[in-house]
């Protein structure tokens, strides 16, 4: 837009409500403003909406204030509230009249519930409690800032009066441009952070009110309060391990002084050694208040003077005159007159007093110092909306101080760390530096919390780390599952926990774990009871993982679950319920549980349209290879012959369909009845034309050959596959293949043609031949065709036409000097290959049901090979493969003879 079309400006106020302020006696009017620039002819060129505020504050309301012609005196002056709303004004005026002043600075009615807080109310950070009940103002904050220059109970009065007005959201914006005020807040707290626990929160949760808006985040960063918080946080959780650990010791000293005492009151009975007892007992009582006086000065205080500091904290001057009372009457206690008459009973309770009144004030402390870490973290939390400053965290450990912290007890204090570690669980860096500090094995405590929010945020924490393999497998090992399990019942978690156990459930070794859990029993129940409209995808995936295990399979099919499943699935056509019933079916303790359904899954493959819905039931026939099923009385009741024809056609359907049709052809073809049913309909000749189109497809060339194995079984349709179709050839080609499964499939129906047919037997022994010569008879060749006169007589032309230059470059050197039977399939040579190198092709899905057919009879003769390799055979076979040319008489006559026709293969 040009700047000169634009020639008017028109503004428009629009009032939207009245209410009253949280916590001064004010109205809070809420309108939206509209500005449009309107071009020359009037229509509007640009436009922008806009919320705002205003506050009109009522000075002159009191008891005794006239609230109608108040509110008639508002609606004159302010043009925004419009004349019609005159009785509400009067009532919320009424309102504020009634409403009491509570000392936190929020007011409330009598008799009626306060009206909401501000979005820094004292629920986000320390307790009311460090508040002073005093009222403040604005206008009064250079007189708060005053003391802050000030002694440390000074400082700390002055801190609080500051917070509270930052915790006020209106006041936020004066107290950000009150540059004094935040020049002397980030000094104190640099500099006196140590001193006093109390200060610090009172500075850091100032700063926390500014660090809930993102506009004043430059502020916070601006005083570099985010590093100075790092650094409180680091030394507090030293502290705190340093406060257990001296707890720890005393606790200790404390056993062993009692167990001590106790031993002398017992040899103190004894009248005949009375004197050494009381020597004894001198002496133990004398080391029993050395080292109880010893240990006074480690007791770790949290508050502060200034004169003194220690690592432990600094103690208040009233703690100071509590802690030398107390000191000086414990050395009168433990002085050697008194302890000489004191009973050993009354000494051992002194003690046990003594060490619960330091457990006690170590408690105290630690309640002050998780405020101080709730809202340091708070602050941290805020502050990481920018990614630039939480990579700073990271780098300054903060995964680590968090980590520290989920060993806190405190709720509130532990939501906020997980909900922090929640969101730095988004970078894989972060998550790398969780696994190391063994966040997962901490986190199973923290569901012990009875908190909803705890375990939602910890749950939801566990969903993203549960991404990652291995920390997937450690939080198996440390026993998740079991209460993941517990979990599932509780309505709130129930989506979020469903989702943790299905990637749990996509590792193999730990699908069978749920089978001692109700996990089972629980998701099935779910799965039938929950409403068919809506989608549980969660759920379902779960189920269709666990029924990959067998046990667990067994487990879904009791108590007539199959017929609900079943029911469900054709009512809906749901493909994801088929799937699960598939891999139900896969089992051989829950295929006989199919049989009365495979009418009605025989029918849905025929007419069902949903291609998703039929691929699953066709695999599901695919899996029954029950004995006693009659497949051909399947195939003619239903007329699927036509129906696979179709599917077999190259191109005309997705591969998943056509592949699925090939294994159930595979399953069926174990049937004679059925595969003669095949044979005549011709059902090979398609499979042949869909091996042309998919020769790349290892899956769909091992199904394939895999149907060619089961026709030839049978005696009734081998010489079909024989002489009326191709397959042979196509076999003998794949026999060399790089894909093992199909190495083994392709020689085992190999060995049954060679037995039934001695020309393809001629063939078939040719071409072992020929692949395991093919270097040496290359060699043959070129040497017969440069020096007719020597080397192998023959012609070469005269072997089979199978024998082809492609299939010599390609070919494996064998030593033609071994003892091994040319009628046996390729030696270690070729199946040393390693099937997982990335140049061979996968390894089939169902390869186990291949494995369980084929392992005893594919490589029964392998133990004929020759394996020798000690040096008189490699001689021979040395002396066996030399090409001799003519006799030579000089060495002139050997320069002139080609190196070649001397090779030693």
């Amino acid at each position: 837009m040009q700047s000169d079309d634009a020639r008017y400006l028109k503004r428009k106020i629009r009032s939207r409500s009245i209410d009253v302020h949280p916590t001064e006696k004010a109205l809070v009017v809420t309108y939206e403003l509209e500005a449009l620039i309107l071009g020359d002819l009037g229509d509007p060129l640009l436009g922008n909406r806009k919320e705002c505020q205003k506050i009109i504050r009522l000075k002159s309301l009191n008891e005794t204030t006239n609230c109608a012609a108040l509110a008639k005196e508002v609606v004159e002056k302010c043009s925004l509230i419009h004349p019609n709303k005159l009785e509400e004004v009067r009532h919320l005026i009424s309102y504020l009249q009634k409403r009491r002043s509570t000392g936190n600075g929020i007011s409330s009615e009598r008799g009626e519930s306060p009206r909401p807080s501000s979005s820094c109310s004292s629920s986000e950070g320390p307790n009311s409690n460090s508040i002073l009940p005093e009222k403040v103002s604005i206008n009064d904050i250079e007189q708060y800032v005053e003391l802050l220059y000030e002694d440390i109970p000074e400082k700390v009065n002055g801190s609080a009066l500051i917070l509270q007005l930052a915790r006020v959201p209106d006041n936020l914006v004066e107290l950000a441009n009150n540059e004094s005020a935040l020049s002397a807040l980030s000094r104190v707290l640099r500099e006196d952070w140590k001193k006093s626990i109390e200060l610090s929160i009172n500075i850091v949760y100032i700063f926390f009110c500014f660090s809930a808006y993102s506009q004043f985040h430059n502020i916070v960063l601006q005083y570099k309060i985010g590093s100075l918080c790092m650094e409180i946080l680091d030394y507090e959780l030293r502290r705190y391990d340093q406060w257990k650990d001296e707890l720890e010791s005393r606790r200790k000293k404390c056993e062993i002084n009692c167990s001590s005492i106790l031993q002398n009151s017992s040899a103190a009975g004894d009248n005949n050694t009375s004197l050494v007892v009381e020597s004894k007992g001198q002496e133990n009582n004398n080391e029993v208040r050395r080292r109880v006086l010893e240990g006074i000065s480690h007791i770790p205080i949290a508050a502060g003077d200034n004169r003194r500091r220690t690592m432990e904290g600094i103690s208040t001057p009233v703690e100071v005159y509590d802690h030398r009372r107390r000191h000086s009457e414990i050395v009168r206690a433990f002085s050697p007159n008194s302890m000489r008459n004191m009973d050993p009973k009354d000494e051992h309770k002194r003690i046990t007093e003594e060490y619960d009144k330091m457990k006690l004030k170590l408690q105290n402390l630690i309640k002050k110092q998780d405020q101080l870490l709730r809202v340091i973290i708070y602050l941290l939390l805020n502050l990481a909306e920018n990614t630039k400053v939480e990579d700073k965290m990271r780098k300054k450990n903060i995964c680590g101080m968090l980590a520290k912290t989920l060993d806190r007890e405190n709720a509130n204090l532990l939501h906020l760390v997980v909900t922090f570690l929640r969101k730095l669980s988004l970078f894989k860096e972060n998550v790398d530096d969780m696994a190391d500090l063994n966040v997962v094995e901490k986190l199973p405590k923290v569901l012990l919390i009875n908190n909803p929010e705890v375990i939602e945020v910890t749950l939801q924490l566990l969903f993203n780390l549960s991404f990652d393999t291995h920390l997937r497998e450690r939080m198996v090992r440390v026993g998740s599952i079991p209460k993941l399990v517990s979990l599932l019942s509780d309505q709130r978690y129930e989506i979020i926990v469903l989702k943790i156990l299905y990637h749990l459930s996509m590792d193999d070794r730990c699908k069978s774990m749920f089978t001692y859990t109700d996990c089972i029993p629980m998701v099935m129940s779910m799965l039938l009871e929950s409403s068919e409209e809506e989608e549980h995808m969660e759920l379902i995936a779960l189920c269709i993982n666990l029924a990959i295990n067998k046990r667990n399979a067994q487990m879904m099919v009791e108590n007539n679950r199959l017929q609900c499943l079943m029911e469900r699935a054709f009512r809906n056509q749901d493909s994801l319920i088929m799937k699960m019933i598939r891999n139900i079916a896969q089992h051989e303790g829950t295929k006989q549980n199919f049989v009365e359904f495979v009418g009605d899954i025989a029918q849905a493959i025929v007419r069902c349209e949903n291609e998703d819905f039929v691929v699953e039931c066709v695999g599901v026939l695919g899996n029954m290879t029950i004995p006693d099923l009659d497949f051909s009385q399947i195939m003619q009741r239903f007329n699927m012959i036509p129906w696979i024809t179709s599917v077999l056609v190259p191109g005309k359907h997705e591969d998943d369909l056509v592949l699925e049709v090939v294994v159930l052809l595979g399953t069926a073809a174990s049937d004679e009845g059925c595969a003669t049913l095949f044979c005549k309909a011709d059902v090979l000749l398609s499979l042949i034309e869909l091996l042309k189109a998919k020769q790349e497809d290892d899956e769909m060339v091992l199904q394939i050959i895999y149907v060619f194995y089961q026709i030839s079984r049978h005696v009734a349709t081998r010489d079909y596959l024989i002489k009326e179709t191709e397959a042979p050839a196509y076999l003998i080609d794949l026999m060399h293949d790089k894909n093992a499964q199909i190495r083994k499939i392709c020689n085992a129906c190999l060995e049954i043609i060679a037995e039934c047919n001695k020309e393809w037997a001629e063939r078939i022994k040719l071409e072992k031949f020929r692949w395991h010569n093919s270097q040496w008879l290359e060699m043959v060749e070129s040497s017969v065709v440069e020096e007719p006169a020597y080397g192998m007589s023959g012609d070469v032309d005269d072997l089979s036409s199978f024998y082809t230059e492609d299939m010599i470059q390609r070919a494996l050197m064998y030593p033609s000097g071994s003892e091994t039977d040319l009628d046996q399939e390729e030696n270690i040579t070729a199946d040393n290959k390693t099937i997982n190198d990335p140049l061979t092709r996968p390894r089939s899905r169902h390869s186990h049901e291949m494995e369980a057919e084929f392992g005893d009879q594919l490589f029964h003769n392998k133990s004929g090979l020759s394996t020798s390799n000690s040096s008189e055979d490699l001689v021979r076979n040395g002396l066996n493969n030399l090409v001799l040319g003519p006799l030579l008489s000089s060495d002139s006559d050997l320069e002139k003879m080609e190196d070649s026709q001397y090779v030693m293969i």
